[in-house]
């Protein structure tokens, strides 16, 4: 059990990683011009990168319990 919760703290970990990259390319791209000559954000990248961190935190919470449950029955 404990070897299952280390897998799926290390994807958890991949997927966090992956997210804030994603976040922090879009801090730096360019804005999108609108037709109006106005500039907007692309909100795409940060939709995804919030979806991905909620994933990585449901994984990291069933990594947590796994690996409770392996110190309570071993």
């Amino acid at each position: 059990m404990s070897e299952v919760a280390r897998i799926l703290a290390f994807a958890s970990v991949v997927l966090m990683a992956i997210s804030f990259a994603i976040w922090s390319n879009r801090l730096r791209g360019p804005l999108l011009e609108r037709l109006d000559g106005q500039r907007a954000s692309n909100a795409a990248p940060a939709t995804l990168a919030i979806t991905l961190l909620m994933v990585a935190f449901g994984i990291s919470a069933v990594a947590a319990v796994l690996a409770i449950g392996g110190w309570i029955a071993p």
